[in-house]
């Protein structure tokens, strides 16, 4: 009878504990049980923060294995370096929604398998298996863009909430002032004459160009035009200005037009001639892009796709030969050059050529056979 009693006290306190060990090939896995998630600010992109119990003893380390039988990293801090471990029964863990898929987004839903081992590493492909298979899943339905986001935070930090962020592509991040912000209202400002706030926030936005990197490596920032969105006004790479509308005079605006200044600080000396600065070309930037990578380094954490390139010229044999020397982002801006003149002004020596871009795929963008650019 004691027996008896001394078994139901041990099934009571396994109970009691979440769930005793299973074995895994020989090895312990402990179940974990998720009691919240929530977005937090990591290095390169928008993380996940995991809170969860287990009854697995202290230094255990947790695993987050997905239904094709791998794992994900749930690291101990936001650098993503080292394994959470358990502690007194409880952990907090950080996930990168990228390793689930590197082109994930807001609502797509995350599926784990989660347990508590000695050591991850340790762990073999037959026993994260056996761990999908022996541990039920959690879901987790992802409540924001991870980049997207990650550039935004950022960039509202040093620019106010009036600086929203949209993605272009992989690596193009335009910046568009929010109308009635104070944000727009410093732009508008600098756009008619306030040459001390232009120098502001070009210094603001190359910093953040030279600090924000995201997993596909540097970025380029583009200040749209808040008057205008087909036009920036700025595209700062690495730290640096490429293009600078206003400080070049491409931007040379009436004060009269000023539809969206709240300040009457503006210049009353500014040109009748307006221009709204220069046109946005994304495979401009993109080439600009690919030029910086070029002279400074691929800073990026992601494995390429090679760049392949088909050009067909059936014009002289000379621009054959210039085409073959040119470098990928002369090519493409070359290719989109003469695929929109072509469109634009039909010319005999123009229809004597024909470019054909099958594939040209960088971490930055594609660009299919019509010229159109693909976003990653």
């Amino acid at each position: 009878m004691k027996k008896i009693g001394l078994i139901f006290a041990l099934l009571m306190l396994c109970g009691g504990l979440t769930a005793c060990a299973k074995k895994i090939n020989g090895k312990k896995a402990y179940k974990v049980n998720i009691t919240s998630t929530s977005k937090i600010n990591g290095k390169r992109s928008e993380l996940i923060e995991i809170k969860g119990t287990t009854s697995a003893p202290d230094g255990y380390e947790v695993v987050a294995v997905k239904n094709d039988g791998k794992d994900d990293s749930v690291c101990n801090n936001r650098n993503m370096k080292k394994y959470v471990q358990v502690k007194k029964g409880k952990f907090i863990g950080y996930i990168d929604p990228l390793q689930y898929n590197s082109n994930i987004k807001k609502g797509t839903t995350l599926k784990y398998h989660f347990a508590a081992v000695k050591d991850v590493k340790k762990l073999s492909s037959k026993d994260k298996k056996a761990i999908k298979e022996k541990f039920e899943p959690n879901s987790i339905k992802l409540s924001f863009n991870p980049v997207t986001e990650f550039v935004q935070s950022n960039v509202q930090k040093v620019l106010g909430s009036g600086a929203i962020v949209s993605k272009k592509s992989k690596t193009v991040f335009a910046i568009t002032p929010k109308k009635d912000s104070n944000f727009e209202n410093d732009v508008s400002e600098s756009m008619y004459g306030d040459k001390s706030k232009w120098s502001k926030i070009t210094n603001k936005i190359n910093n953040l160009s030279s600090q924000l990197k995201t997993p596909a490596g540097r970025i380029a920032l583009v200040l749209i035009n808040p008057e205008n969105h087909k036009k920036f006004l700025l595209v700062s790479i690495g730290g640096k200005a490429k293009v600078d509308s206003i400080s070049s005079g491409t931007v040379n605006s009436n004060t009269s037009n000023a539809s969206n200044m709240k300040s009457s600080a503006a210049s009353t000396n500014a040109s009748n001639d307006d221009s709204d600065g220069d046109d946005f070309e994304l495979g401009v930037i993109l080439g600009w892009l690919l030029a910086y990578d070029d002279e400074y380094g691929d800073d990026s954490d992601l494995i390429q796709t090679p760049t392949r390139i088909t050009v067909i010229m059936t014009a002289t044999p000379i621009m054959t030969q210039m085409i073959t020397a040119m470098t990928v982002p002369m090519i493409m801006m070359i290719a989109q050059a003469m695929i929109s003149l072509k469109a634009a002004l039909p010319h005999p020596l123009l229809n004597q050529i024909q470019m054909k871009m099958t594939v040209l795929h960088t971490k930055h963008a594609t660009i299919g056979d019509n010229g159109s650019i693909e976003h990653n």
